[in-house]
């Protein structure tokens, strides 16, 4: 069996199920249900449909626990796509079609949709948690959604499969989203209609508090991975098949991928240690590692090569740096040179002496080390891809 199922993840919706699984038959016939340990009933409606398969949770577990106990039913059934619907009917079945074709066209891609409401109004609560979500989630996965809320989704099962995903709940839609990202799988959205039911007739099982406080500690945790760890380690995290694999092999893994990727791109590299030279030569002690990060974040750059690079001040060579930048700064602002300048005493009281010396002395400083540091660094990385190529050709 190969191709496309419909995965729908259950509980607690047997007012709604049944028209939702009717819907969704008449645009594919393979579907997989999921009940999360329903009582209210949703069995039952299940138990209508012989022809779909279910699965079922003895206790609820939770949505991500729904929709990964779904994927590998689908996959051991030899299905290469799942497209996940809600049971709770603010989803059309109508809009299948769109998912499917869409597969056809990139076929690797998770596709989630972009919600155009009708019915009642957007729940406030509903409305700011998606505008939340979407924030972080393009801060963190350096891709853009319209809508990384919506659970109206397809997802190519082998791309899936390879993923450490952990998170049991809602939090889940967000991890699979960001892990995807990170492991260089394509996200795209699809324009899908959904429908906010009034008040009394609305099922949700999102909890407020709870579930918004384990989608924030998600993204927080994304955030420090995102922006602080090299990306080979940010694949590295998302990838299933380390899992159990010993510490010196991911260690020698992650050097090598460090590596890989600086001599690739000697150009990237060499502007990134020029960044984290000069960024720890300015006078700006104390804020060089969030400085680094920003910089090489908005300009694209290796983040942890600046970070290593901006190191260049540490306690030692402080005092160095310290003495050479009065010196180009007296020079600059009196027109002659003076070697001796006192730096016997506090750093700090000697700086608020001569607080314009040493400012102009350290910029003019770090822009000269970044530019000798890039330079040289450039070079030497050329040389390595020259080596190795004549290593590779001979």
């Amino acid at each position: 069996m190969s191709g496309t199922c419909i995965l729908l993840p259950a509980y607690n919706n047997c007012k709604t199920a049944g028209a939702v699984i009717r819907g969704a038959l008449r645009q594919l016939p393979a579907l997989i249900a999921v009940d999360d340990g329903s009582t209210d009933g949703t069995a039952e409606v299940l138990r209508e449909f012989p022809g779909i398969i279910v699965i079922r949770h003895e206790r609820n577990l939770g949505k991500g626990a729904a929709l990964m106990s779904g994927f590998g039913k689908a996959l051991s059934l030899g299905f290469d796509h799942a497209i996940s619907i809600d049971a709770d009917g603010q989803h059309l079945p109508d809009d299948i079609p769109r998912f499917l074709t869409a597969i056809g066209q990139d076929p690797g891609a998770i596709y989630v949709g972009s919600r155009k409401s009708v019915g009642a109004r957007v729940p406030l609560t509903s409305l700011c948690a998606n505008r939340f979500s979407d924030f972080w989630f393009r801060l963190e996965s350096g891709a853009r959604l319209p809508d990384t809320q919506c659970g109206f989704r397809s997802y190519p099962l082998r791309a899936i499969d390879r993923l450490r995903l952990e998170k049991t709940h809602y939090d889940f839609e967000v991890e699979v989203l960001v892990k995807a990202a990170w492991s260089g799988v394509p996200l795209k959205s699809i324009p899908v209609t959904v429908v906010y039911l009034s008040v009394a007739e609305r099922v949700s099982h999102f909890r407020p508090v709870k579930d918004f406080l384990r989608i924030s500690h998600l993204y927080t945790l994304f955030f420090i991975m995102r922006f602080f760890l090299p990306s080979i380690l940010q694949e590295m995290l998302c990838d299933k098949s380390l899992v159990g694999v010993s510490f010196a092999k991911k260690l020698r893994i992650a050097a090598q991928g460090i590596f890989v990727e600086s001599v690739s791109n000697p150009f990237n590299t060499s502007a990134s240690i020029g960044l984290g030279l000069m960024i720890g030569i300015l006078p700006i002690w104390g804020f060089q590692l969030i400085t680094a990060v920003f910089l090489a974040t908005r300009l694209r750059l290796n983040k942890f090569v600046a970070v290593a690079a901006s190191n260049i001040s540490f306690p030692a060579v402080i005092p160095l740096i310290f003495y050479c930048a009065l010196v180009i700064g007296h020079a600059l602002l009196s027109g002659s040179l003076d070697f001796s300048p006192a730096l016997n005493g506090d750093l700090r009281r000697i700086a608020a002496e001569k607080f314009t010396e040493w400012a102009l002395g350290s910029v003019v400083l770090a822009v000269a080390v970044a530019l000798v540091g890039g330079a040289v660094s450039y070079i030497a990385i050329t040389l390595i891809n020259r080596a190795a190529e004549r290593y590779r050709d001979a």
